[in-house]
């Protein structure tokens, strides 16, 4: 055998030895392509961040079924019994039930983070079917995880546009953008515009506490803006932002949102008949169904401060009395002797709005009947309507 022919066998042993492994390789990275990636175990303990600070969720899971229990603040406890959707599936879903009670009180839904998991929350209709238009999404972290990442990494909050939106885009879109974003984008809305969101007094009571959140700095057209809003309901963010967070903890504010979210389709409804973009019949129903609402308009912090109360929240002493209301009682007892007519303020286009009487706080319009709420409330009180008599 020659030498140039052993190099040549010896070559092209080499080469069908790299082509056996490279298929090899190829067979190897296939299967694993193939297989199906296995998601983490829900199992273990969780605690809420951000709007879901305060809960606590505990979970067990066995092959593709999901059990725990979730505790809210206000010490209400649900057991959750639930399954992944499909196996290796990093989310799962089920019902959730009142410790005690014998039929689902809600629903649930939650995915795999790499720090804990997505948990939406929704309530059941009267007739047991899932409510998604009032479903609230929190966030859990595992308990032992610590966060090497930065909180603004991922924001939770969906881009505003850059250019200024119209009413039905603002209703839209601003309760997932930032306190920011919408303080600046409800600061560019029309005078029309603003002035018909004001007549709404929860939809009012939640853009307030969402611009006392942004906290914009003074002399900027957001602050004017938030400045007017609080003039017009007689307290200020340092007093209103305590009596939210104590409604919060009361359990009963999602049904605060879902008034507000009622009242905000009302007002988008009454702008797309401006457009004429809603026929007659519709727009004559959407009237009818928003006077009632307009004449039975409440103070944001009364709103907020029954929430609390009917929740078993004991209201933060610093908003135990409005502003309003200390300088009302200081006129009462300088005024002791005869009272006086309501004192009025002056709006942009020199409307004489009534303030409350001293010692009429508790007071409502006696022309119409009292606000009626879907929830039972242990004691609703209904304050002074702040417009002036036709």
């Amino acid at each position: 055998m020659t030498a140039g022919h052993a190099a040549r066998c010896a070559a092209g042993k080499a080469k069908r030895t790299a082509w056996t492994l490279f298929t090899l390789l190829l067979s190897l990275a296939t299967f694993v392509a193939a297989a199906p990636l296995r998601a983490a175990e829900f199992s273990g303990g969780y605690d809420g961040i951000a709007e879901a600070a305060g809960m606590a969720l505990t979970l067990s899971e066995v092959e593709r079924r999901v059990v725990g229990r979730l505790t809210l603040p206000s010490g209400t406890a649900y057991t959750l019994n639930g399954e992944r959707a499909r196996p290796g599936d990093g989310d799962a879903q089920g019902a959730l039930r009142v410790a005690g009670a014998s039929e689902d009180g809600a629903f649930f839904h939650m995915e795999e983070r790499p720090l804990g998991l997505q948990f939406l929350f929704i309530p059941a209709r009267t007739d047991g079917t899932p409510d998604l238009a009032v479903a609230r999404e929190y966030s859990f972290l595992k308990r032992g995880v610590r966060p090497t990442v930065p909180q603004q990494a991922e924001s939770r909050y969906k881009p505003a546009p850059e250019e200024a939106a119209d009413i039905v885009t603002f209703i839209d879109g601003f309760r997932s953008w930032s306190p920011a974003d919408t303080a600046r984008h409800y600061a560019s809305l029309p005078d029309k515009a603003r002035g018909l969101l004001l007549l709404y007094d929860h939809a009012t009571a939640e853009l307030m506490w969402r611009l006392c959140e942004a906290r914009p700095e003074a002399g900027t057209p957001t602050a004017s803006r938030l400045a007017e809003m609080q003039d017009r309901q007689q307290t200020d963010c340092e007093t209103y932002l305590p009596l939210v967070e104590a409604a919060r903890k009361g359990g009963l504010f999602p049904e605060f949102l879902r008034r507000s979210l009622f009242q905000l389709e009302l007002v988008r409804a009454t702008a797309l008949c401006d457009r004429g973009e809603t026929p007659a019949a519709r727009c004559a129903d959407v009237s009818a169904l928003a006077a009632p609402l307009v004449l039975r308009w409440r103070r944001a912090d009364a709103i907020m401060r029954d929430l609390a109360q009917a929740g078993g929240v004991t209201v933060p002493e610093t908003a135990a009395q409005t502003p309003a209301a200390a300088v009302a009682t200081a006129a009462d007892s300088a005024q002791a002797e005869a009272p006086a007519a309501a004192p009025a303020i002056r709006t942009g286009r020199g409307m004489p709005l009534p303030l409350i009487r001293p010692g009429t706080e508790d007071q409502g319009v006696s022309d119409f009947e009292p606000d009626v709420s879907t929830i039972t409330l242990q004691a609703v009180k209904t304050y002074r309507l702040p417009l002036a008599r036709p």
